[in-house]
């Protein structure tokens, strides 16, 4: 990678060293073109980190950990480059930590308040409408992508939730499945 005073140039200068831009730099180079790869980080990843356990020769991962069933791109592309995969573990009770206590439920919903989890149904709705304004395959031409790409989760959940605790479940949510903070603009 050119330091911050070298000059370089290339057909492609793809920005941000995770697994997205990794994969599309590859592909460029593949279709022929020349691609430079910045990176603000000391490491590439993204998203994806391994921390060692101390005292131990065990890792945990504390980034984005998790393949769901039908993300079969994703999995595809973990085989391709040799990235081990481990079955979920399923069985047995869920837990959340809810409003300072521990609370274990089964299936996908946990027990608290009915409000907020009619509010929490609502702002899921109304997701499911906005993405069904969106082609996945030019989501920039959505009649609305500038606004909504202008906005982070964090701001999206304060405009379209009447509960606290929907938001905090919904944050909740967003941190475990893309291991990203609301408020982080992407």
């Amino acid at each position: 990678m050119a330091g911050p005073t070298q000059e370089h140039e290339a057909d492609v200068c793809v920005v941000g060293a995770g697994l997205a831009g990794l994969t599309a730099a590859r592909d460029l180079e593949a279709g022929g073109a020349s691609v430079v790869v910045l990176e603000a980080r000391d490491r590439v990843g993204g998203r994806l980190l391994n921390h060692p356990l101390p005292g131990t020769d065990h890792v945990v991962e504390v980034g984005g950990q998790w393949i769901g069933p039908t993300q079969d791109r994703l999995a595809a592309l973990a085989a391709e480059l040799g990235v081990d995969t481990f079955p979920t573990h399923a069985t047995g009770d869920n837990l959340v930590e809810w409003q300072g206590r521990l609370v274990r439920y089964r299936g996908p919903i946990p027990r608290i308040s009915p409000a907020v989890l009619a509010d929490v149904a609502q702002a899921q709705a109304r997701l499911d409408r906005m993405a069904r304004q969106v082609d996945p395959r030019a989501p920039w031409q959505a009649a609305k992508a500038e606004r909504w790409d202008a906005q982070t989760f964090a701001t999206w959940l304060a405009r379209n939730t009447v509960t606290r605790g929907a938001a905090t479940l919904l944050e909740i949510a967003i941190e475990a499945v893309w291991a990203a903070e609301p408020a982080e603009e992407m």
